[in-house]
């Protein structure tokens, strides 16, 4: 994710077009986000998510302690009853078979950037300016080779979502990308396990990925403005900001979210 962090910030000079309009952030991103169906989706699965967050934590550390061929052959024999190696990985079983809920196909007709600018700029060219962020951010996260897997997949947008806004409300380093890699197993699980998800639609499921991928950019784009222009009132309001989505899509307090 450290490459699509970069392509973000390039962006960032924007923000200086509409960052005063601090009053409208909240208001503006409930909105945007509350207008689609399957937002729905996301609320109230935190503990769910964090509980599989853990599992696939430990599964990733346990693959780069003994690889995975032989944690995948523990697994099979956890699941088939047979006594584990004590000189191997100790697992339960295998992680449930991937249904890929999050996956959807474009659609045409979807333009969350603009929706966004309109709902949070006051001005021509704050609405401008957010979208062109938003958009911006978009074609980094389906282009970079690191995130470029997760296109197209609420799995990844919510991903980015999380470690984007974490980084920000708590002021901690980027988690490395063993870490990222077991969030995205972790998340992608719990959307499988959503009945409200499944039953969504395309473009239901493209808004809210638009507006995950763009809320982040938006966000990243305020709080690295502030550290390039060394203004603490403003990265305070950054952090304010993410700790505030978290809040509205997770529906849990930044401070308790632990990305491992």
């Amino acid at each position: 994710m450290r490459a699509l962090l970069m392509v973000v910030l390039a962006s960032s000079a924007m923000a200086q077009t509409w960052n005063s309009n601090a009053g409208g952030w909240n208001t503006g991103y409930g909105t945007v986000y509350g207008s689609f169906g399957s937002a729905m989706a996301t609320q109230n699965m935190y503990n769910t998510m964090q509980l599989n967050i853990q599992r696939a934590t430990m599964r990733q550390a346990m693959i780069n302690k003994w690889g995975l061929a032989a944690v995948e052959k523990a697994e099979r024999e956890a699941k088939s009853g047979k006594t584990p190696d004590p000189a191997g990985p100790t697992v339960s079983a295998p992680p449930p078979a991937p249904k890929n809920v999050g996956v959807f196909k474009p659609v045409k007709g979807v333009n969350v950037a603009k929706q966004l600018g309109d709902a949070i700029g006051t001005t021509p060219e704050e609405k401008a300016g957010i979208a062109a962020i938003a958009t911006a951010t978009k074609q980094a996260f389906e282009t970079q080779p690191d995130t470029k897997p997760w296109a197209n997949n609420l799995a990844g947008a919510l991903t980015f979502f999380l470690v984007g806004n974490t980084v920000i409300a708590k002021g901690i380093d980027e988690p490395s990308d063993e870490v990222v890699k077991a969030l995205f197993a972790a998340i992608s699980q719990t959307l499988d396990e959503s009945p409200d998800l499944a039953k969504a639609s395309a473009k239901d499921k493209q808004q809210l990925y638009d507006a995950l991928i763009a809320f982040t950019g938006l966000a990243l784009a305020i709080s690295e403005d502030a550290k390039e222009r060394n203004d603490a009132a403003q990265l305070a309001q950054a952090k304010e900001l993410s700790a505030n989505l978290l809040k509205l899509v997770l529906k849990v307090d930044a401070s308790k979210v632990a990305l491992q």
